[in-house]
């Protein structure tokens, strides 16, 4: 008896024999010597600017990402806290900060002068000349005794669990103050200097210092005044013009991503091959995000060699630099994962042989799964039949599905982007499986 065709075969035959005669038509002469040419020109034409427009998409793709991760870290307080939180946990910065807190302490309170005082003090009271002597002897190793336990306390305090709320405020204060001043907002207690010097607040870690020191009983912490001081982490002259910048980056941070994916839509819609164009689209748009990630970690180095030590020591430049650029990498690797898949969905929706080959390998081989199965009593019954009829729906929410988790998930490691993609697949295997085409049934009856 004769094999009965199931739909998905003879759509895939057609598609094959499309292809092939597609082929022929391309390498065939103009039957037509007066239309050959103005159709040659045009189709030139039209692939010049689908070429063009998915180029520029490509090459905006990298930009359009830095942008819009500028922007929600310029204007969003609480995704800058979040940046910059885990920073509280680094050696080199922990270490970056107990120097910065002890000496904004020591230029407020002057230990030297306190212990003249004190010592002068016990020296008029006729001590024996040997007492006096040791007196002398005692006076530098109780300022040094004292600066000592300022920065033993503030060690203790940027180590402890507590910490981190402290930290937090004092990012969420300083990041405030910056938007205050890039919006224009004078009367703030942080303004962008002449030379375009960006700090941190450091009043509430200060704060938090002296409040320690008085609960071990130090009496002297209590002379240590409300300070309101800003540690210079970078100057750049570029940021002089930063206020203008700022309304500039909040349009483009959000306008660009949407420019780039548009542009890159349009050039495929105005290619004539368009699985081909799709394809070429996204191997650029993943290359350009490799060019992107490259650059990030080109950046570090120079990063760190631009940032003053004046400013912050090399080791805690670098450890900024790790705690910033993650979502940046994450999202660069999560638009180039996207750009891959859309490259290998498209061949293999393509007319392309090998994946014509690869479409009838499944569809043949889900076929006689799902016939197997019936004659030994298993089937998927009305399910199935479900299935078939809502199959290219149940594949578009796979691929979204997998789409946002990629999109989405943070962090995102080569684990989570393998661990997607193989579950996108076993899911679109699954539904071809369990899907029941009418033909089956039919097959099964005979």
């Amino acid at each position: 008896m004769a094999q009965i065709e199931t739909p998905e075969q003879q759509i895939e035959r057609l598609s094959a024999q499309v292809a092939q005669l597609q082929a022929r038509l391309e390498t065939a002469p103009p039957s037509t010597p007066g239309v050959s040419e103005p159709t040659k020109a045009s189709l030139r034409l039209r692939a010049f600017f689908a070429a063009l427009l998915i180029a520029v998409g490509v090459i905006l793709a990298p930009v359009a990402v830095v942008a819009a991760w500028t922007k929600t870290e310029v204007t969003d307080t609480g995704r800058f806290v979040a940046t910059l939180s885990p920073l509280v946990d680094d050696p080199a910065f922990q270490a970056f900060l107990v120097d910065q807190i002890t000496t904004v302490i020591d230029d407020q309170v002057d230990f030297e002068a306190i212990a003249t005082d004190l010592f002068d003090g016990i020296a008029q009271l006729n001590l024996p000349p040997r007492a006096q002597t040791a007196l002398g002897l005692l006076k530098q190793p109780a300022i040094e005794g004292a600066r000592s336990l300022v920065r033993t306390a503030t060690q203790r305090l940027i180590a402890s669990d507590a910490f981190a709320n402290i930290w937090e405020q004092s990012l969420r204060v300083s990041h405030s103050q910056v938007i205050a001043a890039l919006q224009g907002d004078t009367g703030g207690p942080l303004t962008i200097g002449a030379q375009g010097e960006v700090g941190i607040q450091l009043a509430p870690l200060i704060a938090a210092v002296k409040s320690a020191l008085v609960a071990q009983g130090f009496a002297l912490a209590d002379r240590i005044p409300e300070i309101n001081r800003t540690i210079q982490v970078a100057q750049s002259a570029a940021l002089v013009q930063a206020r203008v910048a700022y309304q500039l980056l909040d349009v483009l941070g959000f306008v660009l991503p949407w420019v780039s994916l548009v542009l890159l839509a349009a050039g495929v819609v105005v290619a004539r091959r368009k699985a081909r164009a799709l394809i070429w689209a996204g191997l650029l748009l993943a290359l350009s995000m490799a060019v992107l990630a490259t650059g990030i970690s080109v950046g570090r180095i120079l990063f760190a060699g631009s940032v003053s030590p004046q400013y912050l020591p090399r080791d805690a430049a670098l450890a900024t630099y790790d705690a910033i650029v993650p979502f940046i990498s994450a999202t660069a690797l999560a638009v180039g994962t996207a750009g891959v898949t859309v490259a290998v969905v498209a061949y293999l929706a393509g007319p392309f042989r090998g994946a014509i080959v690869v479409r009838r390998l499944t569809v043949d081989s889900a076929r006689s799964i799902r016939s197997s199965a019936e004659r030994r009593g298993g089937t998927t019954g009305a399910f199935g039949v479900w299935l078939y009829s809502v199959r290219r729906y149940a594949r578009v929410v796979v691929a979204l599905v997998a789409g946002a988790v990629v999109l989405f998930v943070r962090p995102l490691s080569p684990g989570v982007i393998i661990g997607t993609a193989v579950t996108a697949l076993v899911a679109i295997l699954l539904i071809e499986l369990l899907q029941r085409p009418p033909a089956d049934g039919v097959a099964a009856s005979l």
